[in-house]
């Protein structure tokens, strides 16, 4: 129920271990259970920021409430630059907050 997106332009040396803590970093911040968290790794893309294509992230998260951006969008910036050796000002993120009517699992939506 959160959808963590990560997309870089960076080679992942472990993709395991950073979906790992992707995983176990976004429960904590939003306070759900990891096991309905997934986690999406897209890296060794062809991106362009700021007229550049230095290493960058474009982050997507999507979760049924608990989104709270301008709380939380710091620790996620601080995160992914440590994790993906990425500066903080070459990282965006977008926020979604979905209908629990808009979000199946299991055979059945969450609302």
């Amino acid at each position: 129920m959160p959808l963590l997106n990560i997309s870089t332009n960076k080679e992942i040396e472990n993709r395991q271990i950073l979906l790992s803590k992707s995983s176990d970093f976004i429960s904590s911040l939003l306070n759900k259970p990891e096991n309905y968290v997934m986690v999406k790794l897209n890296d060794s893309l062809q991106m362009f920021f700021s007229g550049s294509s230095e290493p960058c992230c474009f982050i997507e998260i999507k979760s049924i409430g608990s989104l709270e951006p301008s709380k939380i969008s710091k620790s996620i910036c601080e995160f992914f630059s440590n994790e993906l050796e990425i500066s903080i000002d070459r990282i965006y993120i977008y926020f979604q907050n979905v209908d629990p009517s808009m979000w199946a699992w299991n055979n059945r939506t969450f609302g």
